[in-house]
């Protein structure tokens, strides 16, 4: 059988792990409240009124709503591109191995990593920013030696929950549980650094109740062969789909991305995706409105 072909040319550079997009900013606003977030408007134009002329202190907010007023017409009307839509694949799409003749060819490793503060200074204690730290560092060691462990790339999410301070967490994919396990215990590696740190300066050894104002967690996945499965529909690429793999193409190593198109043949379905079915066991319930779409 021949193999897949992906949809996206690929990179000489491996792209950076979605794990670092738009990060920062996501974990500041989620740390303040709604009422905290007013307050700290009404603050700040109160203080304008108090320190400028009334058609002054207005302005900033006329301008904003002026510029956000026009942008949201020309989006509409079609006059200005989507910026939302910059990433977004159109049509039907799944993550497959680079190189796989068959759906769900080989074997993956998901681990969830995650952390939340309870403590009323939230994201803001110095453990959380140290903790925050940690993950970055480890996700950057696994971008620069993503051969050495089988790392296929990470994507950042946040709970909605609770009215702020959620809890954080991390997705990472691995080709192997050994590859997972060798980069958790690789010896003077960020991971056991983390680990200590966690153990001797948050818990203090399990002595510290204010340690306990800390939660981490983890869980791991270890997936057979054609027991896993994707879709993507006019979305960006995110969780498998977000992943890179070295391949080598005429005698270049480069960076590939999974995604191939899953709008006729096996990929329809979610049993052909796991190479159970020929991809037409939902045929009894119509047309898919993908599959007459053009390449």
């Amino acid at each position: 059988m021949s193999t897949f072909t992906p949809l996206f040319t690929p990179s000489e550079v491996r792209p950076r792990s979605q794990y670092f997009d738009g990060q920062l900013l996501n974990l500041f606003r989620d740390a303040f409240s709604l009422p905290t977030w007013l307050f700290l408007g009404a603050l700040l134009q109160s203080t304008l009124f108090l320190l400028a002329p009334t058609s002054i202190a207005v302005l900033p907010v006329a301008i904003y709503f002026t510029i956000s007023f026009i942008d949201t017409v020309l989006i509409w009307s079609g006059l200005r591109q989507n910026p939302l839509m910059s990433r977004s694949v159109p049509g039907k799409t799944t993550a497959q191995f680079p190189g796989s003749t068959m759906p769900s060819q080989h074997p993956i490793v998901v681990i969830k990593l995650a952390v939340r503060s309870n403590h009323p200074l939230g994201i803001l204690h110095p453990h959380i920013r140290a903790i925050s730290s940690y993950f970055d560092r480890m996700v950057d060691h696994l971008d620069k030696n993503s051969e050495k462990f089988g790392y296929l790339g990470s994507n950042s999410y946040l709970a909605n929950e609770r009215a702020t301070g959620n809890e954080i967490m991390v997705m990472v994919y691995f080709r192997t549980y050994e590859g997972l396990h060798e980069f958790s215990h690789e010896k003077g590696g960020v991971h056991r650094e983390a680990w200590d740190y966690w153990n001797t300066q948050v818990m203090g050894r399990g002595k510290s109740e204010q340690g306990r104002l800390f939660g981490i967690m983890h869980e791991v996945y270890q997936i057979p062969v054609g027991k896993w499965e994707n879709i993507y529909i006019n979305y960006h690429p995110s969780g498998i789909g977000a992943t890179t793999f070295k391949v080598d193409e005429d005698g270049k190593e480069k960076w590939a991305s999974p995604l191939v198109d899953a709008r006729k043949g096996v990929f329809r379905t979610s049993k052909g995706r796991m190479a159970a079915s020929a991809g037409n066991e939902n045929e009894v319930y119509g047309n898919d409105p993908y599959e007459n779409e053009k390449a």
